[in-house]
Parts: structure tokens; sequence; C-alpha cells
């Protein structure tokens, strides 16, 4: 009686957790597909190469829960065995993305340091999702610039933004920066305040803050949920491969084709 209920304690589990992974598996899915139809996501190789990385993953996993459902259920060994192995696949992959995400921080950082000062200096003004975005985080955040304000010196957007004063009055060399940049809603002082000296990396009624530290604190904090997630989905991983092995030794040899 003592191994019949151990038996189907360890069947509820496996199911649990591979409904668990059906469901994370699927959502993945979909969001990949949305993301690769959609386009926004996918722009330039590494973009597609991620998203068809993740899309992978979230197939393995979500077959792996697939097989492991019905192994639990009809008590195949071989459907139990063919989860552990596709369980385990992608376990691994999760524990080497950890690991590569954690050796290569840095260069992820500095990665984002330079697709932010892209944006600014070429697509700001150009491309509308970007251009918003970049007025998000300069508001959300209360930051102008990459490194400060002076990063607007050399966007694109800056030379196109204001008229050629050729008067005798003419005030020194300039630059513009966006309206995001701004400190005060109110209109005059801030269209006052957007014009910076060329000399000067920023002034009064500008946030003096650069978006760069700020965005890479933003994404710390923000990513301790999804990493605690991780951390949870790769423990259950551990536990589901065990039970599929444990369960996969008991279940009988599938005989049912055999001559």
């Amino acid at each position: 009686m003592g191994m019949s209920r151990c038996y189907s304690l360890m069947k509820c589990l496996l199911i649990m957790f591979n409904v668990i992974f059906l469901c994370v598996g699927a959502g993945v899915c979909a969001f990949v597909s949305w993301a690769l139809w959609d386009g926004r996501g996918a722009e330039g190789g590494a973009g597609r190469a991620g998203l068809c990385a993740l899309g992978l993953w979230a197939v393995v996993l979500t077959l792996g829960a697939i097989a492991a459902l019905a192994g639990a259920i009809r008590g195949s060994a071989s459907l139990l065995a063919a989860a552990f192995a596709l369980l385990a696949l992608s376990a691994v992959a999760e524990a080497a993305a950890a690991w590569w995400g954690a050796a290569h921080q840095p260069q992820l950082q500095q990665a984002l340091r330079e697709r932010l000062r892209h944006s600014l200096l070429h697509e700001y003004g150009a491309l509308p999702a970007r251009t918003q975005a970049l007025d998000a985080i300069q508001r959300g955040l209360q930051c102008c610039g990459v490194e400060s304000a002076r990063d607007w010196q050399q966007a694109a957007w800056a030379r196109s933004a204001g008229e050629l004063d050729l008067s005798v009055q003419a005030p020194a060399a300039y630059y513009w920066v966006p309206a995001s940049c701004c400190t005060s809603t109110e209109e005059v002082e801030c269209a006052v305040a957007r014009r910076v000296p060329a000399a000067s990396g920023g002034g009064a009624g500008l946030h003096a803050a650069p978006c760069a530290p700020r965005v890479l604190g933003a994404l710390r904090g923000a990513a301790r949920a999804p990493l605690a997630a991780g951390a949870v989905l790769l423990a259950m991983h551990g536990a589901a491969l065990l039970l599929a092995l444990a369960l996969c030794l008991r279940a009988h040899p599938d005989t049912r084709y055999k001559a």
C-alpha cells in the first residue's frame, strides 16, 4: 500500500510540474511566433537568432512536457524515457544560458550602451518606435542622452531640429535636445532649455543624469523576478527529471508492438 501511494504521489507531482512546463513552453512559442511575425523585436541577424534559439528551447520544453504527461498517465516507459531526454536537454540549455549571461555581463552591458547610442544618433526622429522608446526612457528615468546631453549634439535629428539663424545677433553655436529631456512640462520653459550651447553638456531645465546607468539599473531591478522564476523553473526541471526517471524504471516496458 505504501509503495502504491508513493508511486501515485510521484505521478501527481510529475503531472503538476509538466503542466507548468507545458504552459511556459506554449506561451514562449506564441510570443516568439508573434515577435518574428511582427518584426520589430527581430531587427538584425542577432535578434532573429536569439528569438529562434528561444523558440527552439520552448519547442523542446513543450514536447518534453507532452511526453511526460502522456507517459505518466499511460505508464509508458518509452514515453517517460523520451520525456527525460527532452527535459534534460531543455534544462541544460537553461543552465548554459544562465552561465553565458553571467560570464558575459560586461559585454552585454556595453552592447546595450552601444545600442542606445546608435538609436540616439541615427534612429531618433526617423523610426517612430525608436523615437517613442527613447522619449519614454528619458521622461520615465529623468535622464538625457546616453552618457550626457552632449550626445544629442552628434545626433542626426539634432542637426535638423532647429532653424539656422544668419542674422548679426545670431546666438553662439548650439544644438537641440528633445522635449523629453526637459524637467518642466511648460512649453516656453522647455523650448528655451532645449537649445543648448555647443560647448555645454547640459543646462538648467534639463535632466542632468545620463540614461545608460539608469537603464542598466532599471533592467537589473526588473530582472530580479524573471531570474527568480528561471531559478525555480530550473529547480522544477531537476525534480521532474528525477520523477520521470523513477517512474520510467518502475513502468512496464512497451511490448504491444513486438512480434
